[in-house]
Order: C-alpha cells, then sequence, then structure tokens
C-alpha cells in the first residue's frame, strides 16, 4: 500500500531491553520499518540498558543525521508518578498532532491515551493477543474490561481469537481488527548456524536426538507437563533442552531428578532472543505443551528454521501452522500422546522429514515482516475514514 504523506503514529513498547529473550526482540524491527511510510513518535515506558544503545542501529536510528528519531523513554519509577508522567507525554505527543495511537501489551498507556483520544480527538489500537479470561481475577479484571470499552480498536492475531475478545470483553467484532505475528525471514536466512559458534556443551550432544522447549517455565507454558514428557520418552536417545525460566524451575528439577531423568535433560536459562536460533538449529524436535497461547511466535520461529514441532492446541495454534502439521497439535495435557508424537516425528524417514521441513519454510513466508507491515498499515491507514 502507497503513502504518500507520512501519516503521524504514536507507538508505545512497554519495554526495551536489546539483551531481551521474549517476543519483544521483534517489535524493535517492526518500528523501525514503520519509519519508512509513517512519522513514527515511540514512547518506552520501561528501558534496560538504554544508555549502552541510544543512537544505533538496534534501538531506532535516526532517519536522517539532521533529524533524530522521536522517543521518549519514561523516567519515574514510582507508579503514581509513572502514571502521571505517561499521561502528559502521551497529552504532549497528541498535542503535537499525532492522533493515532497504538500500544502494545500495556493498560496503562491505553487507559491514558483513550481519555486523551476521547477528549483531544484521536484513535486508540491495542494489541492484546492471548486468553486473559482464563487466569485474571479481582479489581484488575474490572480495570481491564473498562479499558477494552474505551479503546477504538482492539488488535489480536487470529479470527478465532477475534471472536473470542469480542464474547469475553463485549467488544463490537467491527472494532477488533487481525493482525498476525511476524519473523524476518531474511534477517534469520543471513544468520550463520556453525558447529564452532554453538554452545559448548553441544559437542556432548551429538549422538543424541534434541528435543527443544524454549518459553516461561509456568504452568501457563505447560512446563509441568516437561517431567511426564520426558518420562515417556526415556527408552530414546535424546537430550531435552530447556530454554527459560520461571516459577517452576525449582518443582521441575525435582522431579527430573526424582525420576532419573537428570542425564537426558539440559536447563539453559533464559537466552537473549537474537542467540536463540543457535539453539532451534541444534535441534530436531521443537515442542510447546502451553496451555494458554494466543499466536505463539515460537512456533513461527520453528518453521523459519524448518523444526518439526509438536503444539497442544491452544489459541490460535491451528490457524497459523500448515494442514500437514494439525496431525502435530494435541489436546492440552494429554502427555501421553504428546510424547507419541515426538517419538513419531523423531524416527520419521528422512524424506518424509524433508518433506515437512520444506512446508514449513514454504508456509512461514506469509508470516515474514514485510507482508504484517503492509497488513499493519493498512489497519491504521483505513481506520483514520472510520466513525463511531
Amino acid at each position: 500500500m502507497e503513502v504518500n504523506k507520512k501519516s503521524k503514529l504514536c507507538y508505545i513498547l512497554p519495554e526495551y531491553n536489546p539483551k531481551t529473550p521474549t517476543h519483544f526482540a521483534y517489535l524493535y524491527d517492526f518500528i523501525e520499518k514503520l519509519r519508512e511510510s509513517f512519522d513514527v513518535f515511540l514512547i518506552i515506558e520501561k528501558a534496560i540498558g538504554w544508555t549502552e544503545v541510544v543512537g544505533r542501529t538496534e534501538v531506532a536510528p535516526p532517519s536522517s543525521e539532521v533529524r533524530p528519531p522521536k522517543i521518549y523513554v519514561q523516567k519515574f519509577k514510582f507508579p503514581p508518578l509513572r502514571c502521571l508522567e505517561n499521561f502528559l507525554v502521551l497529552l504532549k505527543v497528541r498535542l503535537k498532532g499525532y492522533k493515532n495511537f497504538y500500544i502494545h501489551y500495556s493498560f496503562l498507556s491505553a487507559f491514558n491515551a483513550s481519555l486523551i483520544a476521547k477528549i483531544f480527538n484521536g484513535k486508540v489500537f491495542y494489541w492484546n493477543c492471548g486468553l486473559p479470561w482464563n487466569y485474571q481475577k479481582g479489581a484488575r479484571v474490572i480495570f481491564e474490561k473498562l479499558v477494552y470499552k474505551m479503546i477504538s480498536f482492539l488488535v489480536t492475531g487470529t479470527e478465532s481469537l477475534k471472536i473470542e475478545y469480542s464474547k469475553h470483553y463485549k467488544i463490537p467484532l467491527k472494532k477488533i481488527k487481525v493482525m498476525p505475528n511476524w519473523v524476518s525471514i531474511q534477517k534469520i536466512r543471513n544468520q550463520k548456524f556453525q558447529p564452532e559458534a554453538g554452545p559448548p556443551w553441544a559437542e556432548n550432544i551429538q549422538n543424541q536426538k534434541v528435543v527443544l522447549f524454549a518459553h516461561r517455565l509456568s504452568q501457563r507454558k505447560g512446563a509441568h507437563f516437561l517431567p511426564e514428557i520426558i518420562n515417556n520418552l526415556k527408552d530414546e536417545n535424546i537430550v531435552l533442552l530447556i530454554v527459560g525460566d520461571g516459577p517452576e524451575k525449582q518443582n521441575l528439577e525435582f522431579r527430573i531428578q526424582d525420576l532419573g531423568l537428570s542425564d537426558k535433560v539440559k536447563f539453559l536459562g533464559w537466552i537473549p532472543n537474537k542467540e536463540i536460533y543457535q539453539y532451534y538449529a541444534i535441534a530436531d524436535v521443537f515442542i510447546m505443551p502451553s496451555e494458554e497461547e494466543g499466536f505463539p511466535r515460537v512456533l513461527l520461529e520453528t518453521m523459519a528454521m524448518g523444526v518439526p514441532f509438536v503444539s497442544s492446541d491452544v489459541g490460535g495454534v491451528k490457524e497459523i501452522v500448515p494442514p500437514e502439521f494439525l496431525n502435530y497439535v494435541v489436546k492440552i495435557g494429554d502427555t501421553e500422546v504428546f510424547s507419541q508424537k515426538i517419538k513419531e516425528l523423531l524416527n520419521l524417514p528422512q524424506e518424509k522429514l524433508k518433506e515437512l521441513k520444506t512446508i514449513e519454510k514454504n508456509w512461514v513466508q506469509k508470516y515474514d515482516l514485510s507482508q504484517v507491515i503492509e497488513i499493519f498499515k493498512g489497519i491504521i491507514l483505513s481506520s483514520e475514514k472510520f466513525r463511531f
């Protein structure tokens, strides 16, 4: 879509961290790419390591040496002052002519931006993608329901999630936009996956099949299913690499030790997202036994690398994977079938395995950064003509 005159867009990012292990790493490239089509003002609520990277390409480089990028990093940590600072910065940006606010996972900014938009005429796009209604309780639920009523548009990852959000938060379907997550396929292909660049211990597992789990170690992400899954595969010559950390780690370590599986499991802790592909490169199967997901980007990473996977049937998973992989999407909590599917993939003939890898890599093309940018532009620009 052509954009003759750059529309003004205020993008609110909850956190910047150049070493983040989370999906936020993808937002940095996305925001920089947006600068080609939009006049972007970036507000960062929290920045880690910011002083080390200001002005470098991995943040949000100037579009020219004369005019630096428009970025504001919040300074206050005390909650009341942070709330006030957030409101005042958003107000200042609106008075500079930015009518469109796009907010990624921040109810505070969504609330403040919605107040400002209602008073000074603007639109607020709020991204949320998950199953929050299954977990959140108390006063937070009341506040979030209020925010969902205040925003102009909700943006989420799949058509099925669009329906669920509408049902749970009473949002009219016309006020919910669908935009998939993305990966930068070219960036992935430009990486060098050399054995010598891998972790030192990788040499010790060359004769074992590698099963990879990369997520927060929480029940929502299915971490509590891992001991049972790996126990079902104890007769296989495998090693389970666990990338991540979280509240389930200690319980996992105890259960794995009790089952006598310590030699089959390696806890690697958090790995910066920009380094995670080294682990996909040595994986034979990726697993995602989650209880809660929206549009899991780890599956996009997995497909971009051509790694076969087994996933629980959660969120929008069935909408984002190739039809050939629906057989490897398993009922939540069914660890026996989950393990069987892993074993099936580990023992596939090479020709069939090669075929699946090709299917993945072709399928994920539709989720490339360049494709999703166009969808984003369409959402923002077409909504400028929307009347409530």
